[in-house]
């Protein structure tokens, strides 16, 4: 009996060590000491950026348009566009959403102009905007953003090339954000939309959430369940 009860008291002591030891093995995820990722669930990719993360956050995607209140924790739908408005121009309290033009301006810099709809409110409620010969003059770079404080310029550099010779498909590799001319270095390795940057001078970068593939090249794309992503510097830049 008394073997018993010590083989028993045995097998217990093991797989209590067992225990132990794979929780030990665990490790955990940590945030990024720089950026701050926030995802829109079944957004697939965010385009368009304003407000602040302090107060209220206007994202437009794929689609539709969110904010949130909250600091990303928890997002709001508010608007269907049915396809993506590239372009929030800001006019104190009024929010344009814009489309995009077709192709690069002859600067070189794509624009996203045409206003369609404003809200008042940072995206909690949209109307159509009426003013046809206003909505055609008004415009706003892709991609490129200059901070308030030092004037340093940010801007994209998408890094596509031919998918094969002779055909018009392009292979999309993770974009380039450049500081000055000069690429900053990146956690992420994302197909960046847009830049945007706050009053406080930080930085958000709307992404694509599907995910790269580094032994082809290429991003895969996950389908509708996809997330939108927005990166936002935790600190001012630069």
């Amino acid at each position: 009996m008394k073997k018993l009860v010590l083989i028993i008291t045995a097998i217990a002591f093991i797989i209590v060590s067992c225990k132990k030891d794979n929780s030990s093995s665990v490790v955990k995820t940590q945030e990024d000491p720089n950026w701050i990722k926030l995802e829109i669930p079944n957004g697939n990719a965010a385009y368009a950026v304003a407000g602040n993360i302090d107060g209220t956050l206007l994202v437009t995607t794929k689609a539709k348009a969110y904010f949130t209140t909250d600091q990303g924790k928890t997002w709001q739908e508010s608007k269907n566009f049915n396809g993506p408005i590239q372009g929030l121009y800001a006019s104190k309290d009024t929010v344009l959403a814009l489309l995009a033009t077709g192709g690069l301006e002859l600067e070189g810099t794509l624009k996203a102009s045409i206003a369609q709809f404003y809200t008042l409110d940072m995206g909690k409620s949209w109307n159509r905007y009426l003013d046809y010969q206003r909505a055609q003059k008004i415009s706003k770079p892709i991609g490129i953003v200059q901070s308030a404080q030092n004037k340093v310029t940010y801007e994209l550099k998408y890094n596509t090339k031919p998918a094969s010779a002779n055909s018009n498909a392009y292979v999309h590799g993770p974009t380039t954000i450049l500081k000055d001319g000069q690429s900053i270095n990146l956690p992420f390795q994302v197909r960046i939309e847009n830049l945007y940057m706050d009053s406080n001078d930080r930085l958000y970068v709307a992404a694509s959430g599907n995910i790269y593939n580094q032994e082809k090249g290429d991003f895969i794309y996950n389908g509708d369940n996809t997330s939108a992503v927005i990166y936002v510097s935790r600190k001012a830049l630069p």
